[in-house]
């Protein structure tokens, strides 16, 4: 089974050489290489040429150019359109992997024949709180599963260390939202929507690189509104498809990614107008009234008194919705200082 990995390259010559020598020492063997060169400015792929010309293994890379700088959605998308594997995992090019990374992976693959394959990661670099993977190995053996899951925040949304298969996106046309901040949280969000399995690896597969200034840090106002525009294709996306906007799982995990996105924005961001204009962004966004999603759904208590927001005038709305997210996030934290005020952590 053949495997194409895809690397996005720009502005990375303090990293590149690792990222690369890791894929080329894989243990799987079936391997296809594409490195997109999103028109770096710096000597990325001067580095890229000298490992090549010392490799055994240089005949399984293709080297892509875009011919101006259009970002890592783009360059992702060109690597899914040149692909010829049966499998397609991203990498980006400050990360780095184990040996055996694609090997455990695909043979998960081979034998379950899954939608895709997700495994653990490590953290390196800069030290930072990441949501790590908290499922054991083994199937999740249907949509309900995946997105149940994926609502929980229990997998990555990161598209990275998913060997994902190509036939399967390429149906579903699961390519990149380019000109988009958080272009992971979209992606990862449809393939949670349409993937009908998946195999979990309760293994180390991926090296994850963070670098001091990564926009994971504390996001910039342009961050934070991206989340908003991520509602709005996801909101675009559901409507368009029937079998979607009947999904229970689909909606629960909708109205729970709303609460998430905007308690990031009234964390980071003190404006309280922007705030107000995406919470009613947000407001707006909403495919099926909350009394209705109770009778089809029964989507759980939390999710329905949290959407009693929608039956409020929208300034009311507004300060009950963002108190209860406000709530719902001190309370979340709350053993976590309990632990820290008795010295138990």
């Amino acid at each position: 089974m053949e495997v194409s990995i895809i690397i996005p390259i720009y502005n990375v010559s303090k990293y590149i050489e690792r990222c690369l020598r890791s894929v080329l020492d894989q243990t799987w063997k079936d391997l296809e290489v594409i490195l997109v060169d999103d028109c770096t400015p710096d000597d990325s792929m001067d580095i890229v040429r000298r490992v090549l010309e010392t490799s055994p293994r240089h005949n399984i890379v293709t080297i892509l150019k875009h011919e101006e700088n259009r970002g890592l959605s783009a360059a992702r998308n060109t690597g899914i359109r040149q692909a010829t594997g049966d499998y397609l995992y991203f990498l980006d090019s400050d990360d780095y992997l184990p040996e055996n990374s694609i090997e455990l992976l695909a043979d998960a693959a081979i034998q379950y024949k899954v939608d895709f394959v997700i495994g653990d990661f490590e953290i390196a670099g800069a030290f930072r709180k990441i949501p790590s993977l908290l499922l054991n190995t083994g199937m999740l053996i249907d949509n309900k599963a995946v997105l149940s899951t994926f609502s929980k925040a229990q997998w990555t949304v990161m598209a990275c260390n998913k060997l994902i298969n190509r036939s399967f996106l390429i149906k579903e046309h699961l390519f990149f939202k380019e000109g988009l901040l958080h272009e992971d949280d979209l992606w990862s969000f449809m393939v949670a929507c349409k993937a009908c399995n998946a195999y979990v690896v309760k293994e180390k597969t991926y090296f994850y690189y963070l670098q001091p200034n990564s926009i994971t840090g504390r996001p910039s106002v342009k961050n934070l509104e991206s989340r908003v525009r991520i509602i709005e294709y996801l909101f675009e996306y559901i409507s368009r498809s029937p079998e979607l906007r009947e999904n229970a799982g689909v909606y629960i995990t909708f109205e729970t990614l709303k609460a998430k996105y905007f308690d990031r924005i009234i964390y980071y961001s003190k404006d309280r107008s922007l705030h107000y204009t995406s919470y009613l962004s947000i407001r707006l966004h909403t495919y099926i009234s909350p009394l209705k999603a109770v009778f089809l759904f029964k989507p759980g208590i939390k999710l329905c008194v949290r959407n009693i927001h929608q039956l409020l005038p929208k300034q009311l709305g507004y300060w009950y919705f963002k108190s209860f997210v406000f709530v719902s996030y001190k309370l979340l934290i709350l053993p976590i200082k309990l632990r820290q005020w008795t010295g138990k952590e």
